[in-house]
């Protein structure tokens, strides 16, 4: 009954944790620094796209970051290599443009959209809304790749939460191969099989089955790899850690249903450095931006893998001592 009552109060305490990490990334969006760019059509005054981006950068709140770039195809090169995620281009005959990258972030693009909508209001101007890099036709607000990773991230720590709950840690250098060995292999079948589905079933991604499977693969054995780590060190209690940091903490911060620009600042700082996050930035930049970007997904998952392989074989060596201090007592009896 005791044990019984202490597990129903540690279920309640993730279930109270999940709720809150959510409705606190979640209840109320709100835009910080969005990096755009500001360009005038030619005849307007010298001075006023400078003059446009101190206004903006003024509004209450700070919810863009502006900067001026000289027209719209050095605004397009911006939004390619990922340092702007839109543009205001002041019209000469009073109808200024908002340009947006809704691949980047629909959230944000919709934001955007928000903002200027009361900026042109207040004096008096209207614009129109031109989505240069818009989401795939079959890829409905830019989400499919944040679903693909949180599958991959899903079946990384259910693995090796099942190879730590049904079967025991590793106790032998042999044991811990086999096991990282079939981690691998499922890993390599989980990118290949998903990005298959992505690409290939339902022609979301079309074009980009193997980068999408190298990513998959990536996070998968990322994931599953540290949550084996943390299962050999630390026992059963790796199990609720991994739910805690992979979906409690990753999945509102990945940026999938709210982009990191609006979301709260602890979300917006750790998004990019969990698995959730690091699948869904790299799905967007190899889908939708040549690999611009792709870097830092790839740095986050070695750094994840170097982690989990530390962890499994600091948990070795202490299985192996262990070990060795009773074999030696028995030995000197003999």
């Amino acid at each position: 009954m005791r044990k019984m009552s202490l597990l129903a109060v540690a279920v309640l305490v993730l279930q109270l944790g999940f709720i809150l990490s959510y409705v606190s990334a979640f209840h109320q969006p709100t835009p910080h620094a969005i990096p755009i760019a500001v360009v005038t059509e030619a005849g307007l005054p010298d001075g006023l796209d400078q003059q446009t981006a101190d206004r903006l950068d003024a509004l209450a709140g700070t919810p863009l970051d502006a900067r001026t770039a000289v027209d719209t195809a050095e605004v397009r090169s911006l939004l390619r290599n990922r340092d702007i995620l839109g543009a205001y281009v002041v019209g000469a005959n009073g109808t200024d443009t908002l340009i947006t990258a809704s691949a980047a972030g629909s959230s944000v693009a919709s934001a955007l959209q928000s903002i200027f909508t009361e900026v042109d209001a207040a004096q008096g101007r209207q614009f129109v809304v031109r989505d240069e890099i818009p989401v795939g036709a079959h890829d409905n607000r830019g989400l499919t790749g944040f679903y693909l990773s949180v599958g991959w991230v899903v079946g990384g720590y259910l693995l090796a939460a099942a190879f730590g709950l049904l079967i025991e840690a590793p106790r032998s250098r042999l044991e811990t191969c086999m096991h990282v060995g079939i981690l691998a292999a499922y890993s390599l079948a989980s990118g290949v099989l998903g990005a298959f589905i992505t690409t290939g079933v339902l022609n979301t991604f079309a074009g980009h089955w193997f980068p999408l499977t190298l990513l998959g693969t990536g996070v998968v054995f990322a994931t599953g790899l540290l949550t084996m780590g943390l299962r050999a060190l630390i026992g059963i209690a790796a199990v609720p850690a991994a739910i805690v940091l992979f979906v409690v903490l990753g999945n509102p911060s990945a940026g999938g249903a709210f982009g990191t620009d609006v979301l709260p600042s602890f979300y917006a700082s750790i998004g990019r450095w969990i698995t959730p996050g690091i699948g869904t930035e790299g799905v967007r930049s190899i889908v939708y931006f040549s690999g611009t970007g792709v870097g830092q997904p790839a740095l986050g998952l070695a750094l994840y893998i170097s982690v989990g392989a530390l962890l499994v074989i600091a948990a070795a060596l202490r299985r192996r001592s262990a070990h060795t201090q009773v074999a030696a007592p028995a030995a000197s009896k003999v």
